[in-house]
């Protein structure tokens, strides 16, 4: 038997996250969240999560807008499920070569000194250790419609989706250009 449950999110804060930008009005449309929806599911292998996001304009989808992304907050900070692109920097077998958009859990914790102004920082060290980092859910955007699929609720850490937030991002690379800080800026949590 499937059981479904919906939920509507409304506009909260994640408390302990600062939004850190500078006006709603200078947001990309693509960043603003129009409606979201989150879906738990029953399936015969545990509870799976859909999440369906609709942005106010569409999501450019030829990788040349630079690093972003839509994630649900499902453990405060930790098992963070992001749908994100950030060509050229690949850390993902499940990359789509067009777009760059891929899917993955991962952790955050607050910025360090080498992300001043960022309202969160990727933490690379137990993302990576995270079996659901290179994740390969099934996923589609489609102009202004985000939709991720059948993400096993276990690979979240069995918890409930308490915020979405559109984010960009700014990598710090090394001089072999390979990323030792991800600063995340929140654009809109919702």
């Amino acid at each position: 038997m499937k059981t479904t449950k919906w939920v509507t999110l409304l506009c909260t804060l994640v408390p302990g996250i600062s939004a850190s930008f500078s006006s709603w009005a200078e947001t990309p449309n693509y960043l603003k969240v129009k409606e979201a929806e989150v879906e738990w599911k029953n399936e015969g292998k545990g509870k799976v999560l859909e999440v369906e996001i609709e942005t106010s304009g569409a999501v450019p989808m030829d990788g040349k807008a630079g690093a972003f992304g839509y994630g649900a907050l499902t453990d405060g900070t930790n098992n963070v499920l992001v749908l994100v692109t950030h060509l050229p920097i690949q850390d993902s077998t499940h990359v789509d070569s067009k777009s760059g958009f891929h899917a993955h859990v991962l952790d955050l914790k607050q910025p360090t000194s080498a992300c001043p102004g960022a309202s969160l920082e990727v933490d690379l060290e137990n993302s990576g250790n995270n079996t659901a980092f290179d994740a390969n859910y099934k996923w589609s955007i489609n102009g202004t419609k985000i939709k991720i699929e059948n993400i096993p609720v276990a690979d979240l850490g069995d918890a409930g989706v308490e915020n979405l937030v559109t984010f960009t991002i700014k990598p710090v690379l090394d001089a072999q250009k390979n990323p030792t800080n991800l600063c995340v800026t929140v654009a809109e949590q919702i």
